[in-house]
């Protein structure tokens, strides 16, 4: 029933506490560790306070936080304080509390036995700054009595600032001989203040004699640090003992309770006046910070410790996290937290470490910036920097033989598809003429046909008129045919591209045309047989300078192909080889902005994030060289380290044998050569290939047009796994986990924010930093 309880307060977002001591019998002197551990859904704030640890002192403070996504979502707090044992006796620890917004949690004390077996323990002494206040202390009102006061180290004080409260327990000697038990002395409690309970020497910390009486004084002592400005109240203190009113043993007992004065400070907000911008709340005196690296120089792919450690006066607990800033190839994470208290002269104080793991992606040289950390320095009254230098880092190559992993394919050279460069060198007013201009031709010859040919007209029984056309078709491709006659004229007609045989028939038939029209006639054909043969050979020639038109488009579409510029060439190729991955993973990166059409550039731009560990990332830019190279055995094969999460996302990342410019310019050619048919006329096997060229070309052309819809819709791959969230914010309700890997669409973008349809079809917001655009 436990589990149950505790399972479904974790499910409903409840937070649990817990708390434990290593050990609960110790001897003065022995060091006792306190766990306490917090744990909780929800995103607010938990604030963790423990109680008083009267008998012990604290001297080290851990504090680490882990975030646990298995089944469901926890952070769980683990707070390590480590104390000392200064008096001898039954001690409780605590009790514990947390708030997380509304609610309050609270666990019982820990009692921990504490004997004075060790020799060689030792107490703290009243520190100079206790010593000063206790000067303040008046001495009892009423002589013979017992009496309680409260002291401050100061009236005024700023936020953040150091406040000593000092309880005195006034004892006279004779009173004190007649107790039987010890006294019971409560401390005053203040709200808004983090509170640090100090050690004093157990028993009569001092002793004077005021109008004649000897007093012996008892002391405790708190350190608090107040939070808020404003005023700050403190309670009143209280100090219960009994008094046998007779001298017998088993007598009754008087029972006295005494209350100490309360008293009010001011707490001072730090100033305004000279806060420099990065300021975050760190308050103490002389802060210092460093950085340490270890090991100095490292590995691609293996973790580096970077310690930032802040040290000086202060309370340690509060002070802020410094603003470190990771350069590009080196991923950080957050180990722990550790403070250590060394308290000087009565001020507290000591060193907070702020451990994190460093992991670099890629060799070469990294540069840690400066760290510049801002506080307010309460010696000087005014805001100081303590200022880390800029640190490199050498990382040597990671050896081959170390990954588990398989390398990616060779690196490709960057070769750019041939319908890629038409298609980005032809604007596409000129693919409209392309298009537009065949069956315009065609129509145009066709009426031009019809009306040299009406279909009702008979053969002309002049011939003059047919040689005149005749005459006119033979001066389209021999200017001097009017001086040219017999072999002369076969041979300009063969030089002119005419078939052998049609230049021999039309030298003869023009021969035939001179002998009947100016002689007797040399073959006996009639006049009219003369017309129609000379008709004939005209149509024939016609048709071949109409070929003329289909050389010359091949030869613009040769001349086109030859005269595309090619793109330069900028290698970092290098870089790759020598293991400078972070280096490489740049220069492919410019080359595809500046070159996006060329699938290579994408594919080694792949391989270089493989290499340092960016899946998310290379399975995007391999899908762009999928799409730009779909036939490179490369690509196939690198694509195949890494396959899509689930089937969604498979048929998206789906790339197409061709790309859209090659079915493009597959049917333009098409297109073109069927029109050509056209233009030329003929009988049935010409119509045949006219069908059979239009057709693919049709088919093909709704197919470059669909693919191009398919790959210009927007896509992006997960680089990382992360939480599709209802809103732009990243407090806000969870939809639904996501894979790296898995491949998204976008629908649209706020601030660092994008709003993407996931593999399961629901719809939420990631981090523009967590996706990579694959389509725009």
């Amino acid at each position: 029933m436990v589990a149950l309880a505790l399972a479904l307060s974790l499910w409903q977002g409840a937070p649990t506490l817990t708390a434990s001591v290593d050990r609960d019998h110790v001897a003065v002197g022995d060091e006792v560790v306190l766990t306490i551990r917090a744990t909780s859904r929800s995103v607010d704030p938990l604030q963790v306070s423990l109680g008083p640890t009267t008998g012990f002192e604290v001297v080290g403070r851990s504090e680490q936080t882990e975030v646990s996504s298995i089944g469901v979502t926890s952070r769980t707090t683990t707070l390590e304080i480590r104390l000392r044992a200064i008096r001898p006796g039954k001690w409780p620890l605590g009790p514990v509390r947390a708030r997380q917004g509304a609610q309050q949690l609270q666990t019982g004390a820990l009692d921990v036995s504490v004997s004075s077996a060790a020799a060689t323990a030792t107490v703290a002494a009243l520190s100079p700054r206790v010593k000063r206040v206790l000067e303040r202390a008046p001495p009892p009102s009423k002589p013979g009595s017992a009496a309680l006061t409260v002291l401050t180290s100061a009236d005024t004080v700023y936020v953040g600032e150091q406040v000593d409260v000092v309880t005195a327990a006034w004892f006279p000697r004779d009173l004190r001989s007649q107790l039987r038990r010890a006294p019971t002395l409560q401390p005053p409690t203040a709200e808004g203040v983090w509170s640090y309970p100090q050690p004093v020497p157990p028993g009569i910390a001092a002793s004077r004699k005021v109008r004649g009486t000897w007093y012996d004084l008892f002391v405790l002592h708190q350190v608090v640090f107040p939070l808020v400005p404003g005023p700050l109240r403190i309670s009143k203190a209280s100090l219960r003992y009994s008094v046998p009113v007779a001298l017998q043993f088993f007598s009754q007992e008087e029972r006295f309770t005494l209350e100490s004065n309360q008293l009010t400070l001011a707490v001072v907000a730090l100033p305004a006046a000279g806060k420099p911008a990065d300021f975050s709340g760190a308050v103490g005196r002389g802060l210092s910070i460093g950085r340490t690296i270890a090991p100095p120089a490292g590995r691609a792919g293996e973790a580096l410790n970077v310690d930032v450690a802040v040290s000086g006066r202060g309370n340690v607990a509060l002070w802020p996290t410094p603003p470190l800033v990771w350069p590009a190839g080196l991923r950080a994470y957050t180990d722990r937290v550790d403070d250590q208290l060394e308290p000087s002269q009565g001020l507290l104080g000591g060193t907070k470490t702020f451990r994190n793991l460093a992991v670099p992606d890629s060799a070469g040289v990294l540069l840690l910036p400066a760290i510049n950390y801002s506080f307010f320095d309460l010696d000087a009254h005014a805001y100081r920097v303590a200022r880390v230098p800029a640190a490199t880092i050498t990382v040597a190559p990671a050896p081959e033989a170390a990954t588990a992993r398989a390398l990616p394919p060779p690196l490709m050279s960057p070769r750019p598809a041939i319908a890629l460069r038409i298609g980005a060198a032809v604007p596409a007013w000129m693919w409209v003429i392309l298009i537009l201009l065949p069956p315009t031709a065609a129509a145009a010859s066709t009426i031009a046909r019809r009306r040299r040919h009406p279909r009702a007209a008979l053969p002309p029984a002049d011939p003059s008129g047919a040689d005149r056309r005749l005459q006119a078709a033979l001066r389209a491709l021999v200017p001097d045919v009017d001086r040219l006659s017999g072999p002369a004229l076969a041979a300009a007609l063969r030089a002119a591209g005419v078939d052998a045989a049609i230049a021999a028939r039309v030298a003869q038939a023009r021969e035939a045309y001179l002998a009947s029209r100016y002689g007797p006639g040399a073959d006996g054909r009639s006049v009219a047989e003369v017309a129609r043969e000379l008709d004939e050979l005209t149509a024939a020639l016609g048709a071949t300078s109409r070929r003329g038109p289909r050389r010359a488009t091949a030869a613009a579409l040769a001349l086109l192909l030859m005269a595309l510029p090619l793109h330069s060439q900028t290698s970092p190729e290098d870089l790759y080889r020598s293991g400078s991955l972070r280096a490489a993973t740049e220069a492919f990166a410019r080359r595809t902005h500046a070159e996006p059409e060329i699938g290579a550039h994408w594919y080694n731009l792949g391989a270089a994030y493989y290499r340092v560990g960016a899946e998310g990332r290379a399975s995007a830019a391999w899908l762009r060289a999928a799409r730009l190279a779909p036939r490179a055995s490369s690509v196939r094969r690198a694509r195949a380290l890494l396959p899509p999460p689930d089937d969604e996302s498979e048929r998206r990342a789906w790339a197409a044998p061709f790309t859209p410019e090659e079915l493009a310019l597959a049917a333009l050619i098409c297109w073109v050569v069927g029109w050509s048919f056209v233009i030329a006329g003929g009988g049935r096997f010409r119509r045949a290939r006219v069908v059979a060229t239009l057709g693919p070309a049709l088919v093909l052309g709704l197919g470059a047009a669909a693919l191009h819809r398919w790959y210009v819709r927007p896509l992006a791959v997960m680089a990382d796994a992360g939480v599709m969230r209802l809103s732009p914010y990243g407090r806000a309700p969870e939809v639904a986990p996501v894979e790296a890997g898995a491949v998204v669409r976008p629908i649209r973008a706020d601030g660092g924010w994008r709003l993407v349809q996931g593999p399961d079809g629901r719809a939420g917001w990631v981090p523009a930093d967590a996706l990579a655009m694959v389509t725009e």
